[in-house]
């Protein structure tokens, strides 16, 4: 036990870390109803968690050096403790982002950029790479399970008990945490970087929200003014969205600026901008960027359109969810195995080209009258993500010395994460986009719905439509008042006007895997495990 302590520890806290987004996806209709809220709400719950860990990796990944890995990472689990009870008490949307999207998020991004520092101060040669492969089965077994353990804690016990779980396995870790080698501090720490810890915070957070206001504001031209107090924001006209995504792309270039700044000068910052320039390492990057934005639109979408389409349970999601999860647990542990024979680039372009067969494949089954077993086709998709997912982390870790890995894994940390927020904001974006355009227009061409009526039904959808169910969609025209024939109607308009909306979040996602694909092929070509010849 005390050999395989630690990473039994590290096991366990990624575990935690990765069935906590998938178990909200899946709970999405439920927590509109228990928290008063909208999808949008939820959507939004889900994107702050994510840019939370996006904007303090890199400072947790920096504070490990300052005050030790093993202390940062039991702060960090202990926040993560302390959120995720605050979480399962949840009565409202603000407290559910402050105890889950902040204090859960702010957690997972101090243990998240220790875990492979753990990992390389316990163990080296075959018991590490042995390690690594543990953690990124863990990872894989994550995402497969975390709908079905959702799903089903949400339909028959209730979604605050899957918190409430995550508490007593956070409980767990700490007890294991005393096999952890203690911390072993130089005589001079380094001092930290406040300026760049700043401008990391209000860069990604500028970027993620921007992306989230263009569902209210517009996506270029003010739908409405941003308003503070008394002050109404719209410049020349412009949404507030644009304005914050340029005002967060200003501030991380300045990031960059005072960080490579702080390296010419031998100073103390949240990274070096010149790790950067290992060959193939912002090719990775950004290929894994691009593939945590596709799983997490997709989990984000395909639930939404079970819930609202066919008011699928929370366990009916997750089990719908199972052709796409056992495919990707299988792919990502076999094609581990795969990395002697082939190039990881060779392996990951195999992957994307998959998972676009995939996605095309469901987005062309996405119809009004469809079933859920048309989501088979998910199981393609999961294929090729588990090919992807069994190399690309390896690929960019092993791109830098062994004693930049926790640099390295900071770096990649945060555009993993803002991949899962920007991917999960936008997407929820262009649904909303797409759905307020296909019933401005079906409404407006409809011969059913008197000609009187149609204006204020179109002004309704263009001033504050959500994405709901069929059922919450009756009830609002019965509580309106709406005749038999005009709610028939609307009921069709908006169920069609709600596929078209899956359908282009769906192609979204498969334009997103097209520019992987194409950056792919200049990825390293290299095999990341070298074959042993026979003796």
């Amino acid at each position: 036990m005390q050999k395989w302590g630690a990473l039994a520890t590290v096991a366990l806290a990624m575990f935690i870390i990765v069935i906590d987004t998938t178990i909200m996806n899946v709970s999405i209709s439920v927590l509109v109803v228990d928290l008063n809220t909208t999808v949008t709400g939820v959507q939004a719950a889900i994107s702050i968690y994510a840019l939370v860990m996006a904007a303090f990796i890199l400072i947790g990944a920096r504070l490990s050096d300052i005050i030790g890995t093993k202390r940062t990472f039991i702060i960090g689990l202990v926040i993560y403790s302390v959120g995720t009870t605050l979480a399962s008490f949840s009565t409202s949307l603000p407290w559910l982002i402050v105890s889950w999207s902040v204090l859960e998020g702010l957690g997972a991004a101090l243990m998240l950029p220790t875990m492979q520092v753990l990992l390389r101060k316990q163990y080296d040669g075959a018991n590490l790479a042995f390690s690594y492969g543990v953690i990124s089965a863990v990872g894989a077994v994550g995402a497969a399970v975390g709908p079905i353990v959702g799903g089903y804690f949400t339909t028959f016990i209730g979604w605050e008990w899957a918190f409430r779980t995550e508490l007593v396995i956070a409980l767990i870790v700490l007890i294991l945490s005393r096999t952890l080698m203690p911390d072993k501090l130089p005589e001079k720490r380094p001092s930290f970087d406040y300026v760049g810890g700043l401008l990391s915070v209000v860069g990604w957070a500028s970027i993620v929200f921007g992306v989230l206001l263009a569902q209210k504001y517009g996506i270029f031209m003010a739908e409405e003014p941003f308003v503070i107090g008394s002050l109404e924001i719209a410049p020349f006209g412009l949404s507030i969205s644009p304005v914050m995504i340029g005002l967060g792309f200003l501030v991380i270039m300045l990031l960059f600026r005072w960080e490579r700044k702080l390296e010419d000068n031998d100073g103390d910052g949240l990274f070096r901008p010149s790790i950067l320039k290992r060959a193939g390492l912002k090719t990775s990057i950004a290929v894994r960027f691009l593939q945590l934005a596709i799983t997490a639109g997709f989990l984000y979408i395909i639930p939404l359109m079970l819930q609202l389409s066919f008011d699928y349970t929370a366990m009916e999601t997750g089990l719908a969810l199972m052709p796409f999860s056992l495919s990707l647990l299988v792919m990502a542990i076999l094609g581990s195995r795969l990395s002697s024979r082939f190039s990881a680039n060779r392996i990951i372009i195999v992957g994307f080209i998959l998972s676009i067969a995939g996605l095309s494949s469901i987005g062309a089954s996405i119809q009004p009258d469809a079933g859920p077993e048309d989501l088979i086709l998910g199981g393609l998709f999961g294929i090729g993500l588990g090919l992807i997912a069994s190399q690309l982390l390896n690929l960019v870790l092993s791109s830098v010395e062994p004693d930049e890995t926790a640099e390295a894994a900071g770096i990649n940390g945060t555009f993993e994460q803002l991949g899962n927020a920007i991917g999960v904001a936008l997407i929820g974006t262009i649904m909303l986009v797409a759905l307020t355009n296909s019933l401005s227009d079906e409404i407006n061409g409809s011969t059913v719905i008197p000609a009187d009526d149609k204006a204020p039904l179109i002004e309704s959808a263009e001033e504050g439509v959500q994405l709901v169910s069929d059922t919450q969609l009756e009830e609002g025209l019965d509580q309106a008042g709406a005749d038999d024939v005009i709610s028939g109607e609307v009921g069709e308009i908006y169920a069609d006007s709600r596929t078209q909306a899956a359908k282009a979040g769906i192609g979204l996602l498969t334009f997103f895997a097209l520019v992987a694909l194409v950056l792919s092929l200049w990825l390293p070509k290299r095999k990341l495990v070298e074959e042993v010849p026979a003796q």
